[in-house]
């Protein structure tokens, strides 16, 4: 499960090994000024919109990638059975404008996140 961490001004998202093949993508580094909210989500499957493009997806068990929608684009990192946060971000700052992740504590990385504001 990608792990969130703020250090230096930077807020870190670091995907295992299997998280950066199955997104074919790397790890995801933007300034904590581009934070604009973030939300506890029960359910982080439903907050994925769009077409996954690239990234790789089994419906109902995880959602790893890109999905792009109209008016944006999100970097998902999600699993089935797992609460989440969804946090939007300036786009000006990062090529997504919204970042959908799965994680074992929701509460924790939505204060870590909210401080930041």
């Amino acid at each position: 499960m990608a792990e969130i961490r703020v250090e230096g001004g930077q807020v870190c998202i670091q995907l295992s090994l299997v998280e950066r093949l199955g997104a074919l993508h790397r790890d995801i580094r933007f300034p904590r000024s581009a934070v604009r909210t973030v939300r506890l989500v029960d359910k982080p499957f439903d907050e994925i919109a769009g077409i996954r493009l690239p990234g790789t997806r089994v419906p109902g068990l995880m959602a790893l990638g890109t999905w792009r929608r109209r008016g944006g684009r999100d970097f998902v990192v999600v699993y089935r059975g797992e609460r989440g946060v969804v946090v939007e971000v300036d786009a000006s700052q990062l090529n997504y404008q919204r970042i959908i992740l799965s994680t074992k504590d929701p509460d924790g990385v939505h204060a870590l996140l909210a401080a930041v504001d």
